[in-house]
């Protein structure tokens, strides 16, 4: 089903849980029928990635409302997502703890999380906020509800096992490596933890884009703003994929990198986030698996040019 604004406005008018959630949970686009030009945008960005082990979520939003296309390339395989899904990590605890008590200065465990990827942090958080959120369920059970249910992705951690985190040994069995939830390289399964969709990683960026439009919750409207404040602080001395391949452009997002020996298919290089230019949020949600960082940062480069070209039509 694609659905017009007038049509997408009528259905989350209509929703009783718009209060939490920005908009149902939709899958396909607003946008309507492919105009030739998004035609060709795809068909050439689907030749720059042909056989590469890659998946890709690009879409443009217009004035945080309407989504003005969206190209989809293997963006329901699962990769493995390294750090990602950091950002929306930044959302929970935000939505669980209250205001007197949030720290987000820069040596909290928060910032360190967002901003400097600090994997022991992100368990640190995670504990922390699993305290707080009532219910059954493990530290990581209860973040992937969110990532879910309030978000709506369709993954989850199935663990997060770094030395020193507390989260080490917890794990969620919904998620569990299987012969149903393998990362393919070269036409091989591989069972590797926390795999997601690029989807999943579009999904949730485009929670934070529109969700501030959409919900009536003024918590949740608060806490979409502090979290696209905390994701657009830069690290020191580190550029992400995205600001690589685009170093002119203001972009908030969350990457993540595994170095080849981490994984049984190869270096991971992967990178999610928001491009804002005048009246337009562009969203790139981008992963690989197996190819190297140069191949990466070339392909990044021309979903870049296919928005600076769509920047500068007529």
């Amino acid at each position: 089903m694609k659905l017009n604004r007038r049509q997408f406005l009528t259905l989350i008018a209509g929703s009783s849980s718009c209060a939490l959630l920005p908009y149902p949970l939709l899958q396909t686009g607003d946008w309507g029928t492919e105009t030739p030009a998004m035609t060709a945008m795809r068909e050439y960005l689907e030749s720059v990635i042909g056989g590469l082990n890659m998946a890709l979520d690009f879409r443009c939003i217009h004035n945080r409302i309407d989504e003005q296309f969206r190209i989809q390339i293997n963006a329901f395989n699962l990769m493995p997502v390294a750090s990602c899904f950091k950002a929306w990590a930044v959302l929970y605890y935000l939505l669980n703890t209250p205001p007197e008590v949030q720290d987000t200065s820069e040596f909290s465990p928060l910032y360190q999380m967002a901003v400097n990827s600090d994997n022991v942090q992100t368990g640190v958080v995670l504990m922390d906020v699993a305290e707080r959120v009532t219910g059954r369920g493990n530290a990581l059970e209860k973040f992937n509800n969110f990532l879910t249910i309030t978000i709506g992705m369709a993954n989850g951690l199935h663990s997060w096992n770094w030395p020193g985190s507390p989260t080490a040994g917890l794990t969620d069995p919904r998620f569990a490596p299987s012969a149903e939830r393998r990362v393919y390289f070269n036409g091989v399964g591989y069972e590797i933890d926390n795999a997601f969709w690029a989807s999943d990683l579009a999904r949730g960026y485009d929670f934070l884009i529109r969700g501030e439009t959409f919900t009536r919750s003024p918590e949740l409207k608060t806490a979409i703003q502090a979290t696209r404040a905390l994701l657009s602080i830069r690290a020191t001395n580190y550029n992400s994929p995205i600001e690589r391949a685009y170093p002119d452009g203001f972009y908030m997002g969350k990457d993540g990198i595994l170095p080849s020996a981490d994984t049984p298919i190869g270096r991971v290089v992967n990178d999610a986030g928001l491009i804002t230019i005048g009246d337009h949020v562009y969203l790139i949600a981008f992963m690989s698996a197996g190819e190297s960082e140069s191949t990466a940062l070339d392909v990044l480069k021309e979903v870049v040019g296919q928005m600076v070209s769509y920047e500068q039509r007529d």
